[in-house]
Formats: structure tokens, sequence, C-alpha cells
């Protein structure tokens, strides 16, 4: 009775240690699974989360340069401007040009040497500009006997023709240039707008230039005769 008892002990611990091989090996694989997935897990996580503050910092450096750049472009903008600026005082010496006048012969700033020159960028289509017209008819009448040349260049105003036609609808007097080819006005104008720092935003803007050839008075913008008559006496 003992050895059958022997002998069931032996065969139940051989069942059971035959049964529990097989799933305890897919456990164990299972197991090792499902860790090692966890740890992919874990370690993709980890991966993102130290891509993400990468990719701010990434995106902040950006933000950050384009606001450096932004206020350098800004200073050195500030910077060329401020060196085209006269200093108080300074004699500026009025560019020279080539223009044609409306009969298309070719007119240069010599031919107005030794006499004081009102030299206003105009526009047939500038309202400010045909108000200032009549107040130059009248200082042209009563100067140009002294001495005194009005030149009006006109700018982005069509044709010779147009601007003909204009300047015989408002009985204009005195000289008007326009362009040679198609862009001589607006480099005139520019030239004068850069020499003297007062760029070229608007028309009408006027200089008076005296009999030396400097640029002694600038206007940006209409202004009424009685400012052109007080500004122009000193220089007659």
């Amino acid at each position: 009775m003992i050895k059958m008892n022997k002998y069931y002990l032996i065969l139940f611990l051989f069942i059971a240690l035959g049964c529990g091989n097989s799933p305890s090996s897919e456990n164990k694989k299972a197991v090792l699974s499902e860790k090692q997935a966890i740890e992919n897990s874990e370690m993709n996580r980890k991966v993102v989360k130290d891509k993400i503050p990468k990719s701010r910092k990434i995106s902040s450096k950006r933000s950050k340069n384009k606001i450096v750049n932004n206020r350098q472009s800004k200073k050195i903008k500030k910077k060329l401007n401020n060196s085209n600026k006269p200093s108080p005082g300074q004699k500026i010496k009025a560019p020279g040009f080539l223009l044609a006048d409306l009969e298309g012969n070719i007119i240069d700033l010599s031919a107005y040497s030794g006499q004081v020159i009102m030299l206003t960028f105009w526009g047939t289509w500038c309202g400010p500009c045909r108000r200032e017209i009549p107040d130059f008819i009248k200082l042209y009448d009563e100067f140009n006997a002294d001495g005194l040349e009005i030149v009006g260049v006109a700018v982005q105003s069509g044709t010779p023709d147009n601007i003909k036609r204009f300047t015989d609808y408002y009985k204009i007097n005195y000289p008007i240039l326009t362009d040679i080819d198609g862009r001589e006005s607006a480099k005139t104008f520019y030239d004068y707008g850069r020499v003297t720092g007062v760029g070229t935003r608007a028309v009408p803007t006027t200089f008076i230039i005296d009999r030396e050839g400097y640029i002694v008075k600038t206007y940006r913008g209409a202004r009424p005769g009685s400012v052109f008559y007080r500004d122009l006496k000193p220089y007659l």
C-alpha cells in the first residue's frame, strides 16, 4: 500500500510538472512579450517627450532670430535714411538731370545756370498740384525778369500731348519737363528726394535752387503763394 502511495505520488508530481511546463513556458513568453511591449512603449513615450521640448526650443529660437533680424533690419533702414539727411547748415548741390520739354527738346539743369530755380515735381492728376498753378503763374510773371525760373517736372502724367492739353487749359506760362523714354522724371524726383532727405512720397514737392546751384529750400506738399514769395525774395 505504501508502495502504491509512493507510485501515485510520483505519478502526480510527474503529471503536475509535465502539465506545468507547457503553460509556464507560454506564460513566460507572454510575460516577456508584454514586458517588452511596455518597455518599447515607455521608450517611444520618452523619445516623443524628449523631441517635444526640442522642437519647441527650435521654434522659439527661430522666433527670437526673426525678431532680432527684424530689429536689425529696422535699425539699418533707419541708419540709411538718416545718412541721407543733410546736416544742419550743410550746402546741397542740386543733382543734374536730362529731361524733355513738351516739344521734345532735351533739357538739362545747366540750361538754367545763373538763375534762381523753383523746381516743382507735380502731376496732372494731383489736386494740390493744380491748386498751386495760379500762384506759380503769378510768381513767374512778377519775378522772371529778376532771374526766377520756375520749372515743373510732370511725374506719371501721360504723354507729352496729354500734358500739353493740360498746360494749355490752365494757361501755364513756365517750362514743363517730362520723360524722354519713360522713367527720367521719376529718377530725377528720386535723386532730389535722396540728397535732401525728404524722400519721394508725395507731390507736389518743390525745391528752390540758388544762383550757385545749391538747394536752399525744400517743400513737401502744397504751399500758399505767399510762402514762396517770402522765401524767394532773398535770392532774387
